[in-house]
């Protein structure tokens, strides 16, 4: 099954300078630079619905709210796949409102955590680890997509869990922790980075009819990772394996009221 993001990149024609302001490093921080997207939010819209209704989502769990609470650590007492383990770790430590992996797309595509506000408002997050070669711009397109494809299940009528009623404002957060944002030069960077940001994400948010925010987590990585090997040790685990843990592993750290706002959209 083709990936959507790569089909939609692949549409845009995002190079500039021989790198792609999407998917690489150098064409992120040349957009820093410049302010140059290369592609028109309007086309991005256009683009990603002819993208995704050629692949529509599907599956009988279409947004079924779950809270998964498994992953996997390694013989090492570390978790074998960093952003999953504080995925769970922030879904346990939140109120019953936070879910995790709501299927969106079918097959693998899911929100990585969302938030049901209330009856008539609901926030998608796209979540990133301490390290990732996912730039925040790919991270935003990322959630856009999983905006335009829950719009799809309803305009189209698409076969759905209960769970996917339709909300009348679903915004969207980009959280990882500081040192993320610091890699990709958000944090300690000065006026001008952020400008040339925001000015991208007041367009993309009017564009959608969304509220784009990247948020920050505070939580170090080492203190993270020893939370982990603590909880292994209670476990008496030597091998790879599987741990599931409960609302009594919580991090205060990652409490909803502990995040950071690093740079948001104007209110559309």
């Amino acid at each position: 099954m083709k990936n959507i993001i790569d089909e939609v990149i692949l549409k845009l024609k995002t190079k500039k300078d021989g790198f792609c302001r999407i998917t690489h490093k150098k064409g992120w921080l040349g957009f820093l630079k410049d302010g140059d997207l290369v592609f028109a939010p309007n086309e991005l819209h256009q683009i990603l619905r002819q993208v995704i209704n050629e692949f529509p989502p599907k599956g009988d769990k279409l947004f079924f709210l779950q809270k998964r609470d498994i992953f996997t650590v390694t013989s090492e007492k570390k978790p074998y796949r960093p952003e999953e383990a504080l995925e769970r770790f922030i879904t346990a430590s939140n109120p019953d409102n936070f879910y995790n992996q709501v299927p969106i797309g079918g097959r693998k595509e899911s929100i990585d955590i969302g938030i049901k506000e209330n009856e008539s408002s609901y926030v998608f997050i796209e979540l990133k680890p301490w390290s990732s070669t996912n730039s925040p711009l790919y991270a935003i397109i990322e959630s856009l997509k999983n905006l335009i494809e829950y719009r799809i299940i309803h305009e189209n009528n698409i076969k759905h869990d209960e769970g996917c009623k339709h909300y009348d404002e679903v915004n969207l957060i980009i959280l990882a922790p500081q040192s993320y944002y610091r890699d990709y030069g958000l944090v300690d960077s000065g006026g001008n980075n952020m400008g040339i940001v925001k000015k991208s994400l007041n367009d993309l948010s009017s564009e959608f009819a969304t509220n784009i925010s990247l948020m920050a987590l505070t939580l170090k990585e080492d203190e993270f990772l020893d939370k982990c090997k603590r909880i292994c040790e209670e476990k008496k685990m030597t091998k790879q394996q599987s741990i599931r843990i409960s609302k009594l592993d919580a991090i205060p750290e990652l409490t909803r009221d502990q995040w950071k706002l690093v740079i948001s959209s104007n209110k559309k």
